[in-house]
């Protein structure tokens, strides 16, 4: 009787142990989580966002710098990553982060340990809010669907806009809620800042010069242009990752930026339509009952999420044609910086 006892007892430890042990990397549903309130985002912010969340220091000094009166066409002679610099020039966003500073500095360490599963999140909540009817071209915002990607580019050659939507509701519409689903402010200028790009070939942001218009962003692997992938600098990442790297924990929630649709906050979540988004777009992680992916390998060290061969697709050869996104006219820009941003500073291309 000992014996069999004995084994069942450690059985039961094993058990107990594994569900004791400590999540080694956030999984789908925490980044979906974390990714819901920029998914939307145009793709020449989400390439300034997810760098610039890797430097929260350098968010809190921007937002201060800017709340003091400070000209964000001066941002260059500031000592801040390259990506916030560029951010700068959109203070509202800035402004958001920093008050919603928790989930910026969790962001960052996610996005520097998993960057190509953050990307992969962006990409799944695209298509489920497509799916869901939310995600729409509009005067401020070209939505494309090219291969198995969606991207979004300003509509306007010389504008972007800022979407203001509530992640709560954009993603599953609760039953009886009609909209509005998703607003926009003012317009604000473009310019050298914006030569980050997402690369949804490999999952990564890459750093180059930037040229206007936004057609050469659909093609421009083969088109010449140019940089290298982006990579946040080690010694403020380690301490990033060390200090807000916690995917055991709970992850903190940002408020919905000022303006954001809110009436949706007071229709009862109960009833809620199921959203099948199983053919909106390749499923990365497994909505819509596909086959979910072979669980990740743990991150191994500090930037372990980088080069992971499971995370990454082979480039992309399939020729793509690009395409000029309609130009309108924009509201009057703020004035442009005349140049590009110093190549110096933490980040490396």
């Amino acid at each position: 009787m000992k014996t069999p006892f004995s084994l069942f007892l450690a059985l039961c430890l094993t058990v107990v142990a594994r569900a004791q042990a400590p999540a080694t990397e956030y999984n789908a549903d925490q980044l979906d989580q974390m990714l819901g309130p920029i998914a939307l985002y145009p793709d020449p912010l989400i390439a300034l966002i997810l760098p610039a969340s890797t430097a929260p220091g350098d968010i809190t000094a921007a937002a201060q710098y800017l709340a003091g009166g400070g000209d964000p066409n001066a941002v260059d002679s500031q000592p801040w990553a390259p990506s916030v610099k560029g951010l700068a020039h959109y203070p509202d966003v800035v402004k958001w982060m920093n008050d919603n500073l928790p989930w910026t500095q969790t962001l960052g360490a996610a996005f520097a340990m998993q960057p190509a599963d953050v990307m992969k999140s962006v990409q799944q909540l695209r298509a489920k809010a497509k799916a869901s009817g939310t995600l729409v071209s509009t005067p401020q915002q070209q939505v494309d669907i090219e291969d198995d990607d969606i991207r979004i580019v300003p509509t306007q050659e010389d504008a972007m806009y800022v979407p203001q939507y509530d992640p709560d509701v954009v993603y599953d519409v609760p039953e009886g809620y009609a909209g509005p689903f998703i607003t926009f402010g003012i317009g604000y200028p473009v310019g050298p800042w914006l030569g980050f790009e997402c690369n949804w070939d490999d999952f990564g942001i890459w750093v180059g010069p930037w040229q206007r218009g936004w057609a050469y962003r659909r093609d421009w692997r083969n088109t010449g242009f140019g940089g290298g992938r982006w990579h946040p600098d080690a010694r403020a990442g380690h301490v990033l990752v060390r200090n807000f790297y916690h995917p055991g924990a709970a992850l903190p929630g940002p408020r919905p930026m000022a303006g954001a649709p809110m009436g949706a906050r007071g229709v009862a979540p109960a009833g809620r339509g199921a959203v099948n988004i199983a053919h909106a777009a390749p499923d990365y992680r497994g909505y819509g009952g596909a086959t979910p992916r072979p669980s990740s390998p743990a991150p191994s060290g500090v930037f372990g999420g980088y080069n992971r061969g499971s995370q990454t697709r082979d480039y992309s050869n399939r020729g793509r044609q690009s395409r000029q996104a309609p130009v309108r006219s924009a509201p009057a820009p703020r004035s442009a910086p005349e140049r590009a941003p110093s190549g110096g500073g933490r980040e490396r291309h």
